[in-house]
C-alpha cells in the first residue's frame, strides 16, 4: 500500500485509461497500469473523489435497463460528503470544514503527470519520521468497544446490552456507537452527545476529526493491520453489527424508531465517503455488514409473508371461517409486508448511499469487499438483487485492476451461477466474451484458475458458443500448470462430447454393440478393436486439431543444427506441450492410466483390418462406420505417441515409488510391475518398427526405453532375450537416422543399459559395432579427401561427414573410446589412428574464406570431432588416474605420444578461434573445450598430488597451461559475448577503468537499469547491425535469442572460471596475470544472478568459507559413519580428482549455504543415476558448476563424461 494512502487525499478525475471500455484490452494491462490506481488527484474543492470514475453509464456494455438505474451513481460528485435519503438538506460546501493538506504530502507520480514526462521517484519527499505510530486495538479504549473486543461475552449479549442502554438514554447509545466505530479505524478522538443531536453538524465534525487524524499521522489501523488480530478483529466488528440489526429486528425498534437507523446511516455513510482511508475502510465495512444483517432479515419477512399469505388463503377458503382469526392473520400478513417495505428502504439507502460509491473506491481491498458483499447479497435474496441493476456491478468489475477484486467477482458468479444459471441469460451473453477473456489471457494465474471454474459451470448449463468452447479447451496447453489442471474437467467433458457424437455418427449404442460384441473388452486383450478405441480416438482427434491450431497461431522455430552441435541448444527437449497436457489428462482419463490399451490401438493395423471387416459380408455395412470412428488420420498417431510416453512414464514412476515405500511386501506386489515392464519392452520394438521411419515420432518411441526400470531384467533372466530385441531396434534407429533428436534419444537409450551389470556386456558389445561401422565411413573419407583441409568437399560430402562425426562423438561420451580411438587402419591408405583424424579435422575449423553455402556445415563437423577430440582425452585421464592410484608404472612412450596428441589439439582449437573475426558459435564452442580440456589435465595433477608415494615427473608435459598470449584473444571473445546479451537485453556495460582490481570490482555499483529505445550504447559496426536484426524480431524469437546468448556468456565464462582456479589460465607469476579474472569480474552484477553466480567463485574470501564449511561437513560425516560423499563418485582415495582448490571449493557447494540452481540439482541427480565411467574425471567440474549459475547446467565437454546425460539437461542452463 502506498504510504500516503493513509492521508487526505481526491480520487483521480476522470480518466479514459479508467473507463470500462478497456474491457476490450488484453489483459496484460491489468499490470502496465495498476500503479496508476494508487494515486488519487485532489479535487479543486478538497472534497472526496475516491470513486474509480469508470463512467460505466457511458461504456458501450451497460445494457438498457441500466440507463435509469446508475445516474446518481455514476453522474453525481462522489467527492460530496453522503447523507441518507431521509436526512435534512446538507450545507454548502462551501460551510463544511476543507481537510489540510498535510506538509509533507507525496507528490502524485501516476495520474496526474502529463504523458511522456519523466518522475524522479528519488526526489519525492517521504512521510515524516514521527508518523510511524500505528494504531491498532485500545486495549484501554471502554464502552461498547471494550464489550466487543475486550469483554469475550457474545456478539448476540453485548448487541443485547447495547439495545438497552438505548432504551434507557438513546443519544448516549448512540454516541457510543459512534466512537466505537471511530475507535475501530483507529482514531482516539470522539463524537459527544452535542454532535449526535446536530446531525445537521455530521460532516463538518467528521471533517474535523479527520484532520486531527491526519495530523497525528497514524500509519496503519486495525481492519488492515498485520497483527495476529486482524482477522478476529474485523470478525468481531462485523459481527457485532450483523447481530444489532437483528436485535433491533426481534425487538421491531428497526421498524417503529427510525430515528435510530437515520442516525446510525448518517455517520456511517457519511464516513464511507471521507476522504481518509481508515475512516472510509471502516465505515464501509460496517455498512456492508449492516446491509448483509438487513438482507437476511428481508429474506425471514419474505418466508414470513409467503406463509402468512397461505394462512390467509386457506383460512378465507375454508367453509365457516373464523372471522376474528381470519382479521388477525390479514393484520399479521399487513404488518409484516410493513416491515418488509420498511426494510426494504434501508437496503435500497445502504446501497445507493454506500456501495454504489464505494464499488468503484481507490482501494482494492475496499472494492473487494464490496463485491463479497454484493454476491452475499444476490445469494440471500434472489428476488430482490438478482436483476440488471445490480447483476451489472458484477460484470463491471470483471475489469476491476486488481487481480484480487477480479478473483473475488469470478468466487461470487461461481455461486450464484451454479444456481442460477438459467435465470441469468442477459448476464450471461453480455459478460460471458469477458469471462472468455480473462480465462485466456489474464495477467494474473489465479484469476484465470477462477475463471476456468465459472466457464465450466456454463459449460455444464449449454451457455458456450463452439468457439468459446474451443478456446478454453486449448488451455490444455497453457504453459501455467495450474490453468492446465483446472481446465481437465472443461477438456475431459469435450472429449465426453466428441464421443457421443462419434456413436450417434456410428449408429448409436446398438450400432456399437455389434460391431464390437459383448466379449471385446476382457482384460489382457489390448490389440484387438474395443469400446475404448472410441475415446482413444476422439482423444486423440481433440488434441491433434488443438495442437495443430496452436501451430498455426505460433509456429515452434527450427532449431539450427550448428546451436545443437555448439551445445547452445538441445536437440531434443525432454517435455513437450503435448506431454506436459498428458500429465495432467492422466488421473482423470482412463485410457491413460490404462497405457497398455493405448499401446493396442496404435500398434493396430486400421486400414487392413477395416477393410477386411467390410470385404467379409459380416456387419459389412457398419465397416465405414467403423474406420470413420476408430482408425487415426493426419497427426493423430504423432500426438497419441507422445500421449503414450507420457502416460508411461507416470504410471512406471508411480510404481517405483510404491514399490520404494514397501519394499518389505516386494514379493507380493511386483507380479504387476514385471508384467508391465516386459510388456512395454515388447511393444517398444514394434512401436519402432511402425512408427521409426519418421524421426518425429522415433524420438517419441526412443525415449520410451529410457522409462523402462531395467533392473527387472536382472530379476527375470529369461527375458534377457526380450531386452536384446529392444536393443536390436534402438541400434538400427541409430544406424539409420541422421536426425540430431534420434540420435541424442537412441544414446541415452545405450547408456540407460550400461548402467546394469546384467545388461552391460549386451550393450557394450551392440555399441562396439556401432563404432566400428562409423568409423569404417570415417576411414572412407580419409582415403578420400585430405580432412584436415577446410572447403575440399562439397554440400552433400561435408553434410554426411558430420552425420558420421555425431554418431562418433555420441559413441565417444558413454563407452570408453581409447582403443577403438588409439587403433591404426587396416589399409595404408588410412592408416592414422582416429584420434589422429579427428585432431586434424579439427585444423578444418581454420577459417581462411567466407563461404555462406558452406561454412555452417563446415563448423558443425569440426564442433563434433572436437567433442570427440575431448572425450577421448577425458577416458585417457581416467585411465591414468586409476593406474595412479593402483601405483602401477607408466610408460613414458604412452605419456609422450598423449601429450603430442595433446598438444596439437590445442594448437588446432587456437587456430579455429583465433581465425575468426566474430563470435559465430563454433569460436565460442572451442574457447570453451580449450578451457576443458585443460581442466581435464590439471585433475590429473591433483590425482597425482594426492596419492601417497606417487612420483611421475615424466607428467609434467600434461600440465601445460594455457599459454598467456592467448588471454587478450580469449578477453576479446568474452567481451563479444557479454556485449551480445547486454544488447539483446538493452543493458549498459560499465567502461574500464584506469584504476581497477580484483576488490574492488567485487563492490559493483547497483544493476543498471535497462536502457530505453533511443538511449545509445557505444557499439561497433558489427553491434549496430546485430541490433536493427533483433528489433525485426517477434517477441517470442527475441526470448529464445536472449535465453541463448545468456547460456553461451555463462557458460564461457563458467569454463573461464574453473581454469583460472585449476591454476591453468591467467596464473601468478605469468604475464598481465589476473587481467582476465579483472576482466571477467567487471560486470558481474549488471547481467542477472545466473551470470553472478557463476562469476562469485573467483571471490577468494567465499572460496576459503566454502572451503572451511565443506570440511567441517565431511568430518561430521565421517564421524557419523563416512557418510559424508554417499552422493558423489570418488576415486579409491578417497579426494576428488579436482583442480587444485577449484575442485575443493567446488565440492563445498554441494553442502553450502546457497541453495543450489534447479537446473544443476537435475544435471548432478541425473549424473548420479545414469553417468558413465567417465564420473571420476568430471566430478570436479561438475561440482565447480553447481554454485555457478543456471547457464552452466548444460555444459557438456567439461562437465560430463556422459555427453549425452548433460546433453539432455541442456534445457536447464543459461535459460
Amino acid at each position: 500500500m502506498d504510504t500516503s494512502e493513509n492521508q487526505p487525499a481526491s480520487s483521480p478525475a476522470p480518466s479514459l485509461a479508467r473507463r470500462s471500455g478497456r474491457v476490450t484490452k488484453p489483459p496484460a494491462r491489468y499490470v502496465d497500469d495498476a500503479p496508476q490506481a494508487t494515486k488519487r488527484k485532489r479535487a479543486a474543492d478538497g472534497e472526496d473523489q475516491c470513486a474509480d470514475d469508470e463512467s460505466h453509464d457511458e461504456a458501450d456494455d451497460v445494457s438498457e435497463s441500466d440507463s435509469d438505474g446508475d445516474n446518481a451513481g455514476d453522474d453525481g460528485d462522489d467527492s460530496t460528503v453522503e447523507e441518507p435519503r431521509r436526512a435534512s438538506k446538507k450545507k454548502s460546501s462551501s460551510q463544511s470544514a476543507k481537510p489540510r493538506k498535510p506538509a509533507a504530502k507525496k507528490p502524485k507520480t501516476n495520474g496526474t503527470a502529463p504523458a511522456g514526462e519523466s518522475v524522479h521517484t528519488a526526489q519525492l519527499p517521504s512521510r515524516p519520521k514521527k508518523t510511524a505510530r500505528i494504531a491498532l486495538a485500545h486495549g484501554e479504549a471502554s464502552g461498547l468497544y471494550a464489550d466487543i473486543f475486550a469483554s469475550g461475552d457474545s456478539l448476540e449479549k453485548v448487541a443485547t446490552d447495547w439495545y438497552h442502554r438505548y432504551r434507557a438514554d438513546d443519544t448516549a447509545a448512540v454516541t457510543d456507537l459512534v466512537n466505537c466505530i471511530l475507535l475501530a479505524a483507529g482514531c482516539d478522538q470522539q463524537v459527544t452527545q452535542d454532535d449526535i443531536r446536530d446531525p445537521e453538524n455530521c460532516s463538518n465534525r467528521l471533517a474535523d476529526l479527520q484532520n486531527v487524524y491526519t495530523e497525528e499521522g497514524i500509519t496503519d489501523y486495525p481492519l488492515i493491520s498485520k497483527g495476529r488480530t486482524t482477522k478476529s478483529f474485523r470478525e468481531l466488528l462485523v459481527g457485532f453489527f450483523r447481530s444489532l440489526v437483528a436485535v433491533l429486528h426481534d425487538s421491531d425498534v428497526l421498524y417503529k424508531d427510525n430515528a435510530l437507523m437515520e442516525n446510525i446511516a448518517r455517520w456511517v455513510a457519511s464516513m464511507s465517503s471521507s476522504t481518509l482511508r481508515p475512516f472510509r475502510h471502516t465505515a464501509t465495512t460496517v455498512a456492508l455488514a449492516m446491509e448483509v444483517a438487513l438482507v437476511e432479515v428481508a429474506k425471514k419477512l419474505d418466508e414470513r409473508v409467503t406463509k402468512t399469505s397461505q394462512q390467509f388463503d386457506a383460512e378465507k377458503a375454508r367453509k365457516g371461517k373464523n372471522k376474528e382469526r381470519l382479521m388477525a392473520i390479514q393484520k399479521n400478513l399487513k404488518e409484516a409486508e410493513q416491515n418488509r417495505q420498511i426494510c426494504q428502504e434501508h437496503i435500497t439507502d445502504f446501497f445507493e448511499t454506500v456501495f454504489v460509491h464505494r464499488y468503484r473506491d481507490i482501494d482494492p481491498k475496499i472494492r473487494t469487499e464490496c463485491v463479497e458483499a454484493l454476491g452475499t447479497w444476490i445469494w440471500l435474496l434472489p428476488t430482490f438483487f438478482m436483476e440488471p441493476e445490480y447483476l451489472r456491478y458484477l460484470g463491471w468489475m470483471l475489469s476491476d485492476i486488481s487481480p484480487q477484486t477480479r478473483h473475488e467477482v469470478l468466487k461470487q458468479l461461481a455461486r450464484i451461477l451454479k444456481r442460477d444459471a438459467e435465470k441469468l441469460g442477459h448476464f450471461i451473453d453480455r459478460f460471458r466474451p469477458r469471462l472468455v477473456e480473462i480465462a485466456t489471457r489474464d495477467a494474473d494465474v489465479g484469476v484465470r484458475v477462477a475463471a476456468i471454474a465459472v466457464i465450466q459451470i456454463l459449460k455444464e448449463s449449454g451457455m458456450l458458443e463452439p468457439d468459446e468452447i474451443d478456446e478454453i479447451g486449448m488451455l490444455i496447453f497453457d504453459a501455467e500448470l495450474r490453468v492446465r489442471r483446472a481446465v481437465v474437467d472443461f477438456f475431459a467433458g469435450c472429449v465426453n462430447d466428441l464421443i457421443e457424437t462419434k456413436i450417434e455418427e456410428i449408429g448409436g449404442a446398438d450400432a456399437i454393440d455389434e460391431l464390437f460384441g459383448d466379449d471385446n473388452d476382457v482384460d489382457g486383450d489390448y490389440f484387438s478393436p474395443r469400446r475404448d478405441w472410441i475415446s482413444i480416438k476422439c482423444l486423440g482427434e481433440l488434441l491433434a486439431a488443438y495442437d495443430a491450431r496452436i501451430e498455426g497461431e505460433s509456429p515452434t522455430l527450427p532449431v539450427a543444427r550448428l546451436d545443437v552441435a555448439t551445445d547452445s541448444v538441445n536437440a531434443a527437449p525432454s517435455e513437450t506441450r503435448l506431454s506436459l497436457t498428458a500429465q495432467v489428462l492422466y488421473e482423470k482419463i482412463n485410457e491413460l492410466r490404462n497405457w497398455e490399451l493405448l499401446s493396442g490401438y496404435l500398434l493396430y493395423d486400421h486400414t487392413t483390418s477395416t477393410k477386411s471387416k467390410a470385404s467379409s459380408g459380416k456387419r459389412g455395412s457398419g465397416g465405414a462406420a467403423l474406420k470413420s470412428a476408430i482408425a487415426p488420420e493426419g497427426r493423430e498417431e504423432a500426438v497419441l505417441l507422445e500421449v503414450l510416453e507420457a502416460a508411461v512414464r507416470m504410471s512406471l514412476a508411480s510404481v517405483s515409488e510404491s514399490d520404494r515405500n514397501k519394499r518389505k511386501h516386494r514379493q507380493d506386489g511386483t507380479d504387476g510391475v514385471e508384467d508391465s515392464v516386459v510388456h512395454l519392452a515388447t511393444i517398444i520394438p514394434r512401436l519402432l518398427n511402425k512408427y521409426g521411419a519418421d524421426a518425429s515420432t522415433a524420438v517419441t518411441v526412443l525415449r520410451l526405453e529410457h522409462s523402462l526400470p531395467l533392473d527387472i531384467f536382472q530379476q527375470l533372466r529369461q527375458d534377457s532375450t526380450t531386452y536384446g530385441r529392444l536393443l536390436d531396434e534402438v541400434c538400427t534407429q541409430f544406424d539409420r537416422h541422421v536426425d540430431r533428436g534420434v540420435v541424442q534419444e537412441a544414446t541415452r537409450a545405450l547408456l540407460h543399459g550400461r548402467k546394469y551389470d546384467e545388461l552391460e556386456e549386451m550393450t557394450n558389445n551392440k555399441i562396439a559395432e556401432l563404432r566400428e561401422t562409423v568409423i569404417n565411413a570415417l576411414r572412407h573419407f580419409d582415403k578420400t579427401y585430405e580432412i584436415g583441409d577446410r572447403g575440399n568437399m562439397d554440400v552433400d560430402s561435408i553434410t554426411q561427414l558430420g552425420n558420421i562425426l555425431l554418431k562418433i562423438s555420441k559413441l565417444a561420451g558413454i563407452a570408453s573410446c581409447v582403443d577403438a580411438f588409439d587403433a591404426e587402419g587396416q589399409t595404408d591408405d588410412s592408416i592414422s589412428p582416429v584420434i589422429e583424424l579427428l585432431i586434424r579435422i579439427v585444423h578444418r575449423g581454420k577459417l581462411e574464406q567466407v563461404d555462406e553455402a558452406l561454412d555452417d556445415l563446415e563448423d558443425e563437423a569440426v564442433s563434433y570431432a572436437i567433442q570427440a577430440a575431448n572425450y577421448y582425452f577425458m577416458w585417457n585421464i581416467r585411465s591414468l588416474l586409476n593406474l595412479v592410484q593402483s601405483s602401477a608404472t607408466i610408460s613414458s612412450g604412452t605419456v609422450s605420444r598423449l601429450a603430442a596428441r595433446r598438444k596439437t589439439f590445442v594448437q588446432n582449437l587456437v587456430w579455429t578461434l583465433s581465425s575468426r573475426g566474430t563470435n559465430d558459435d563454433l569460436r565460442v564452442f572451442a574457447t570453451g573445450a580449450l578451457c576443458d580440456l585443460h581442466v581435464t589435465f590439471a585433475s590429473l595433477r591433483e590425482g597425482v598430488k594426492h596419492q601417497p608415494g606417487a612420483s611421475y615427473p615424466h607428467f609434467e608435459p600434461l600440465y601445460e597451461p594455457i599459454q598467456p598470449t592467448l588471454t587478450g584473444e580469449l578477453i576479446e571473445i568474452y567481451n563479444a559475448a557479454e556485449r551480445a546479451y547486454a544488447r539483446v537485453i538493452k543493458r549498459a556495460l560499465k567502461e574500464p577503468s584506469s584504476h581497477h582490481n580484483a576488490q574492488n570490482q567485487n563492490d559493483q555499483d547497483e544493476a543498471a537499469q535497462p536502457l530505453s529505445d533511443d538511449e545509445a550504447v557505444e557499439v561497433d559496426e558489427e553491434d549496430e547491425e546485430e541490433a536493427a536484426a533483433d528489433a525485426a524480431l517477434t517477441p517470442l524469437e527475441r526470448a529464445r535469442k536472449q535465453l541463448k546468448l545468456e547460456r553461451v556468456m555463462c557458460e564461457l565464462a563458467g569454463k573461464m572460471v574453473l581454469a583460472i582456479l585449476a591454476g591453468m589460465l591467467d596464473r601468478p607469476g605469468q604475464p598481465h596475470a589476473g587481467k582476465l579474472r579483472r576482466r571477467l569480474l567487471r560486470n558481474q552484477s549488471r547481467l542477472g544472478n545466473n551470470l553472478k553466480e557463476t562469476l562469485a567463485y573467483l571471490d577468494e574470501g567465499k572460496l576459503r568459507e566454502r572451503l572451511a564449511q565443506h570440511v567441517e561437513e565431511e568430518a561430521a560425516a565421517a564421524a557419523a559413519g563416512g557418510r559424508g560423499d554417499k552422493a558423489k563418485a570418488r576415486p579409491k582415495g578417497g579426494k576428488p580428482a579436482a583442480a587444485g582448490s577449484a575442485s575443493r571449493a567446488a565440492g563445498g557447494k554441494a553442502v553450502g549455504p546457497k541453495k543450489t540452481p534447479l537446473s544443476v540439482e537435475r544435471v548432478v541427480s541425473d549424473d548420479e543415476d545414469e553417468m558413465s565411467e567417465l564420473s571420476d574425471v568430471e566430478e570436479p567440474e561438475m561440482e565447480e558448476r553447481g554454485e555457478g549459475s543456471e547457464g552452466e547446467g548444460g555444459e557438456r565437454d567439461g562437465g560430463g563424461g556422459d555427453g549425452v546425460e548433460d546433453e539432455d539437461n541442456d534445457g536447464g542452463g543459461g535459460a
